[in-house]
């Protein structure tokens, strides 16, 4: 994997998160995924298509998921609801739109699929024969997982 087709998501996330939230990610190590599990309890999957090809993955704790969604909107939220879901997922949607239109800047012409969402920790995730390199964001309000599998 390039790194001109990984960096842009990780600045995406980090000015998304920035941007909706007011929260600033400090990007952790970044290590290839060794098992094809998810580690968190909420997973969002956005396949991408075209030049740039694979799976981008963002990952959070119920109790992040709702702390994002409750500062994106302003307001507490006490309980997981389809609210949470639906905000994570949009963020996951906002964040591999802005990583494709910088790597469209590069030549690479792509698009990316809706959202999926996998509830639950070890969920099996098969990114085929492409690597998933990890980039864990440590935030005030918890940790945020990227997973990046794309070839070129």
């Amino acid at each position: 994997m390039k790194a001109e087709i990984i960096n842009p998501f990780l600045v995406s996330a980090k000015e998304i998160l920035e941007m909706e939230t007011g929260v600033t990610g400090i990007r952790g190590e970044l290590s290839l995924a060794s098992s094809k599990w998810t580690t968190q309890e909420l997973t969002a999957i956005i396949n991408i298509i075209g030049d740039v090809k694979g799976t981008f993955l963002i990952g959070v704790s119920i109790a992040t998921a709702m702390e994002l969604v409750g500062t994106m909107l302003g307001e507490t939220i006490d309980s997981f609801s389809n609210l949470v879901i639906s905000g994570i997922a949009e963020m996951a949607n906002i964040i591999a739109g802005r990583a494709l239109a910088r790597i469209e800047e590069l030549g690479y012409i792509s698009d990316i699929t809706p959202p999926m969402l996998i509830y639950g920790q070890k969920a099996s995730i098969s990114t085929l024969d492409r690597k998933r390199i990890q980039i864990p964001l440590k935030t005030d309000i918890g940790l945020i997982e990227l997973s990046i599998a794309l070839e070129s």
